[in-house]
């Protein structure tokens, strides 16, 4: 797997991700917006998978604010694991892409508790602000 395969990866799984009925609304309730989620979250996976990349940030602050607008829980995660795991498995084969459904695994089951023990207040600071999309842009739009 290479950083382009990484960016195709989450292009395909996120465009599939905010038309999902479950997965969807919690996106445009979070306000992601593709174009500026996509160069971080690719940051993320190409370090995470490739040993590269140049991610920085707080995914547990996001979260945990995704989660107080929303009512992120465990039925979403199981849904995200669901169609993330399906996603690398239709273009990818190999160790690489095992590895990204064990990490997406651990993850979540981190994010889980994470948002179990240190549950976000609504309008609470955590840098969803540069997530935010714009009520007019369909759902479907990068």
């Amino acid at each position: 797997m290479t950083p382009a395969d990484v960016q195709a990866l989450l292009g395909t799984f996120y465009r599939a991700a905010l038309l999902d009925d479950l997965l969807g609304p919690v996106f445009r309730t979070a306000g992601m917006r593709l174009e500026t989620h996509l160069p971080r979250i690719g940051a993320f996976w190409e370090m995470t998978l490739l040993g590269s990349g140049t991610y920085t940030g707080s995914p547990l602050a996001l979260h945990r604010q995704a989660a107080a607008a929303s009512g992120l829980g465990e039925t979403h995660f199981a849904r995200w694991l669901l169609l993330w795991e399906g996603t690398v498995r239709s273009m990818f084969v190999g160790p690489t892409a095992s590895r990204a459904v064990t990490e997406a695994e651990r993850m979540a089951v981190g994010m889980l508790r994470d948002l179990r023990r240190h549950p976000a207040k609504a309008g609470e600071a955590t840098g969803l602000r540069e997530l935010r999309i714009a009520a007019s842009e369909p759902a479907d739009a990068p």
